[in-house]
């Protein structure tokens, strides 16, 4: 069966023309529409373009800037900022084409060609290297000891406290020399009455010798008043040795401070009876105290007599120490070496106590200085690591070697030198180099 339509159904072209032009000029419109920026990104426009440029972006804009630029004209506009966070991807333009006005935006931003790289550089530098490591240590005062009787007897006067602080010479304690006293006495007598004696022997023996020539010399006689002169001159020898041990003694009665410091123990009171080596006080000098740490064996290397550490306190000020002595001993279950070190200057370190704790701030390096490059700036490529070094607005490829990290920086050993400018941000897009546009 045929149908006939009448020609009242057929459409009208001037309706289908009507109907394109409204299609068209509406698409249009709110395709000029999304490719507005939001009031955020409005904000963000600085130089009023209706895009945002790679200097404006900042957070996930200036992460994923390449991959929402999707024309590649070095700005983003609404629509591809919309189609990147909502996942649809880049805006179709292919229905289209822009109102002239943006496209005059672009064309303005980015000209009639895709502008160069934007780059951060930063400057090769050549410095001491900062890095240190913390080793725990200990203080050990220089002087510190008890000090003991060298005689026996009773405690007569005991003058400090503990936590006095004392000079040198200073007289701590007093024993009882009454008895010692009486042994001096009877020391004296014991020598003059042996002088006396020597003297008489001395006194026969030089008769005897003027009497050679007579008759009367005996020969006999001569030689035995030689032999008793020779014993009293022994017996004045060993009295008067015994005389100065009871001297001695007499003066041990008195204990005095070897050094000055602090007494931090008292082992004994009035009236003690002490025997030869009992302990007295014991007495701290705690202005001469040094630093003992113990190193790792293979960081013995970077350290030598010159080395300036720090001590880390507790209020947290620094005092700096100056290595003394690497003593040539290891620890074979720790691997580690002790060194001494001992403080600059006396400020900060009176409060320190003998075997206390302390934390040790040491260089990691030497002294010398050594050139050093950003990590950001090196790229690892598969023939090598490589650096970019700009000049005026090129950018060339530089291969680089590399040594330890040093913080945020690398340890340049070959292929840069101090006061090149190296590109930290954006030279994972420039291939071999080229024209870059630099930004701060």
């Amino acid at each position: 069966m045929r149908i006939i339509r009448s020609p009242q159904s057929r459409p009208c072209p001037l309706i289908l023309f009507c109907f394109l032009l409204t299609f068209l000029t509406v698409t249009e419109t709110a395709y000029s529409q999304n490719r507005e920026l939001s009031e955020r990104g409005k904000a963000a426009d600085t130089n009023k373009d209706g895009l945002i440029q790679r200097s404006e972006a900042g957070g996930p804009l200036e992460a994923n800037f390449d991959d929402m630029d999707c024309d590649k004209n070095g700005g983003l506009d609404g629509a591809e900022i919309r189609g990147f966070f909502t996942g649809t991807g880049c805006p179709e333009k292919t229905a289209s084409k822009p109102d002239n006005k943006n496209k005059k935006k672009k064309t303005a931003s980015s000209g009639n060609r895709r502008p160069p790289p934007a780059v951060k550089l930063a400057t090769v530098v050549s410095e001491i290297a900062g890095e240190t490591y913390k080793v725990a240590g200990r203080v050990i005062a220089l002087q510190s000891g008890s000090l003991s009787t060298r005689v026996s007897g009773t405690i007569k006067r005991i003058s400090v406290e503990v936590g006095d602080r004392v000079t040198e010479g200073y007289i701590i304690a007093k024993l009882r020399d009454g008895r010692i006293r009486a042994d001096r006495k009877k020391a004296l007598a014991l020598l003059k009455r042996q002088q006396v004696a020597l003297k008489n022997a001395v006194r026969e023996l030089n008769r005897i010798k003027r009497l050679r020539k007579s008759a009367a010399y005996s020969r006999a006689r001569f030689e035995e008043l030689e032999g008793q002169v020779a014993e009293r001159r022994s017996q004045v020898s060993e009295v008067s040795a015994a005389l100065e041990r009871i001297e001695i003694d007499v003066r041990d009665t008195v204990i005095k401070a070897p050094f000055s410091g602090v007494i931090t123990q008292k082992h004994v009171e009035k009236g003690t009876h002490v025997n030869t080596g009992s302990p007295i006080v014991t007495l701290i000098n705690d202005n001469k105290v040094e630093i003992e740490v113990d190193v790792p064996s293979f960081r013995i290397s970077s350290i030598s007599s010159t080395t300036v550490a720090n001590l880390l306190l507790d209020n947290g000020n620094k005092v700096p120490i100056q290595v003394r002595s690497i003593i040539p001993r290891e620890d074979l279950r720790t691997r580690t070496r002790p060194i001494r070190l001992r403080p600059t200057t006396n400020e900060g370190v009176k409060y320190l106590a003998d075997n206390q704790a302390v934390l040790v701030e040491l260089p990691l390096t030497g002294s010398q200085p050594i050139v050093m490059v950003p990590k950001d700036a090196v790229i690892k490529r598969a023939n090598g690591n490589v650096a970019f070094v700009v000049k005026g607005e090129n950018a060339s490829m530089r291969s680089v070697r590399v040594g330890r990290g040093v913080g945020s920086n690398f340890e340049v050993l070959e292929g840069l030198k101090p006061g090149e400018n190296v590109v930290i941000r954006g030279n994972e897009r420039l291939g071999a180099g080229g024209q870059v546009r630099v930004v701060q």
